[in-house]
């Protein structure tokens, strides 16, 4: 591999989630302080990882979108408790590119109460990859980044058993339970993973409550082989199911159901240029219901809806070194799915005769494939400098099955090729503790489900994005800064309030920073940015849904087993809206005011890998709402807010053996 200075800290979340796959003697050998996650750290400009079980400073996060809103850079469009939509940037939906171990889930519900986010329990994961931006080809056209939720293949050189627990109670009835168990031997290992949440409805700031319970659970069972050192091949089910009261809308989701399967296989050093070689099939069949009966009162009229999605795809991948110096990633992907729908269902009288919606036929609406095949190489070009390429093809097919789907006729085809490149420079300056990079990327993806069905001839979206960047590695200064600009080819707008699709130009610009100080060996103050700022050339407007400036500031202690930490946010006023314009998942209602808020955390290591963490989020209670959320009366939304959920208490307990 190529030596790059600096292009990944070592800090202390890499360090435990290298550990991971440790034999138990080494993971004790290489005991690490204590440490609290306040915010996940960028290890690049361009490039997140974390890991999801480490004890948090806030709240444990429930599902995908809420682990994903302590990122820089990330806002959550709240509908109730949970299931919220993750945006980097202002970009969510489709613009944001979610995987779970290698496998797509959509999700199916046509006003999107169930991103793909809402299928995942993050502490049910060993790790949580992020790129930002067009920085890479390899997980598919995606013009905000992409999100890699994975797990690790466990190293076992002699027969043993290990573990991981977690446990967390909090206001509102709040109650987490995951828990990870593997058991192998160097021929191979059996992992059994299962997680549990549940919430009442919570109250704001001011007291109100907020139409939010739910209840969460999911279980993974994950069979591996390894007959050698360089060969891997594991087979995974997962399933898992839920319910969540949505406060944004007039019905509830009722039913999260998915069964995914997961075959995958890997051999390495097949040949002194060819070091790897992966495959990876999945599937997944999401069967959604929502209805206004089970978790409300429906008052004279029951109603429901239910939606299925089934995708199956895969991926063939093959890491090369050709020549000195280089190294090359190529390979292809593939995914195929389905949607159905039942429309809506509405009977008079008892609420109770609405029960038999459940088994209620759902007819294909539309079919979704792509494929693509992807490169990208890394040259050194001194020891302290280097290069990245990458170029993606993409092939989209979308049917509609049903008359009338985005104004289609029935078994109308429309088939795509989209382009999407990057190029990058890195260099490590020698003589001061800098890593620098620029780079240019350009995405382009084909219109989604959601997108089509407003209108199923809407254009292709494409970015052309300029990124540039510093990783500071400094003994007392750790952190990133990075810069980005980017030209919009036929953004696609949700406009008429929801109703209608259409293609504008547009501009945005930025900067995100993560910056940690080291006061004393004990003390750290860290600190972060996000700004974006976007505008709609075409109508000269500012771009709908865009987020407001906010920024962090907290300050840390660790030592002997024990932490301690406050955290202040502020978010300023976001006064640049185009009201009834949006995306899939929200539209501009309102300009909204800006607010602060602040937590305090502390937690002590009880045993040697057992920690207690407790603490109070929105200490002073304040009632305040995101900017980003649905919001919209004419969507079969509140026409008021969500507020934030106001004081919680909470404390979690984790332990490994």
């Amino acid at each position: 591999m190529i030596h790059k200075p600096l292009r990944r800290r070592t800090t202390p979340i890499l360090a435990a989630t290298m550990l991971a796959g440790s034999t138990p003697a080494l993971a004790q050998t290489m005991a690490l302080e204590p440490l609290v996650i306040t915010t996940s750290s960028m290890d690049t400009p361009y490039e997140v990882t974390s890991d999801p079980r480490k004890p948090h400073a806030s709240l444990p996060a429930q599902d995908g979108g809420a682990y994903l809103e302590s990122v820089t850079g990330f806002n959550v469009s709240r509908k109730g408790g949970t299931s919220g939509e993750p945006v980097l940037r202002g970009l969510g939906g489709s613009r944001l590119n979610i995987s779970a171990s290698g496998g797509a889930i959509p999700g199916g519900c046509p006003s999107r109460m169930d991103p793909p986010t809402a299928y995942i329990f993050p502490q049910s994961y060993d790790r949580i990859e992020i790129t930002k931006g067009p920085q890479s080809v390899r997980y598919g056209p995606a013009t905000a980044g992409s999100v890699r939720f994975e797990r690790d293949t466990p190293d076992f050189s002699r027969a043993a058993t290990r573990g991981f627990a977690s446990f967390t109670a909090g206001s509102h009835a709040r109650n987490d339970m995951a828990t990870d168990i593997t058991t192998g031997d160097a021929n191979g290992y059996a992992r059994f993973i299962g997680t549990l949440s549940s919430q009442d409805d919570y109250e704001d700031g001011g007291g109100e409550t907020v139409h939010s319970q739910h209840e969460r659970w999911s279980t993974s069972a994950i069979a591996g082989w390894t007959p050698g050192s360089d060969t891997e091949v594991e087979f995974s089910y997962d399933r898992s199911n839920a319910e969540a009261a949505y406060d944004d809308r007039s019905m509830d989701g009722t039913d999260f159901d998915r069964t995914g399967y997961r075959l995958s296989g890997s051999r390495r050093n097949l040949t002194p240029w060819l070091t790897r070689v992966e495959a990876t099939a999945y599937y997944n069949n999401v069967h959604h219901v929502m209805d206004n009966f089970r978790l409300r009162d429906p008052g004279n009229m029951a109603m429901t809806r239910i939606v299925e999605r089934t995708t199956l795809g895969g991926r063939l991948a093959a890491d090369m070194a050709l020549f000195a110096g280089m190294d090359l990633h190529a390979g292809m992907d593939f995914a195929t799915n389905e949607h159905a729908d039942s429309g809506p269902l509405m009977t008079m009288g008892s609420p109770l005769a609405g029960a038999r919606f459940r088994n209620a036929p759902t007819p294909d609406t539309a079919e979704f494939a792509d494929f693509g095949l992807f490169a990208d190489m890394e040259q050194a070009i001194s020891e302290t400098s280097w290069i990245t390429l990458g170029l993606r093809g993409d092939y989209h097919e979308a049917e509609a099955l049903a008359a009338g789907f985005g104004n289609a006729d029935q078994g109308e085809a429309d088939h795509r090729t989209q382009w999407s490149g990057f190029g990058r420079y890195e260099v490590a300056l020698e003589d001061l503790p800098l890593n620098l990079y620029a780079g240019l990327g350009r995405s382009e993806r084909a219109p989604d489900f959601w997108e089509r069905e407003r209108d199923f001839g809407i254009g292709n979206e494409a970015l052309t994005q300029v990124d540039a960047g510093v990783t500071i590695d400094h003994r007392r200064v750790q952190g990133t800064v990075a810069l980005f600009h980017g030209w919009y080819d036929d953004y696609i707008l949700i406009t008429d309030q929801g109703d209608s699709a259409r293609n504008v130009d547009a501009v945005t610009r930025g900067l995100e920073a993560d910056v940690t100080i080291t006061l004393t060996p004990a003390l750290s103050l860290n600190s972060s940015l996000a700004w974006t700022r976007s505008t709609n050339d075409t109508d000269n407007e500012p771009l709908a849904q865009t987020p407001p400036l906010e920024g962090t500031l907290g300050l840390d202690y660790a030592h002997a087993g024990y932490s301690a930490g406050i955290q202040w946010r502020g978010v300023a006023r976001q006064d640049r809206v185009d009201e009834g314009s949006g995306t899939i998942y929200s539209l501009d209602t309102r300009e909204t005011p800006g607010f602060a808020t602040l937590s305090v955390h502390g937690g002590i290591q009880l045993f040697e890998r057992t920690r207690l963490s407790a603490g109070i989020d929105n200490v002073f209670d304040r009632r305040y709402a995101e900017h980003i959320q649905e919001g919209s009366a004419d969507l079969g939304a509140s026409s008021e807010p969500i507020n934030e959920p106001g004081r919680i208490l909470w404390a979690n307990l984790t332990t490994e053996f």
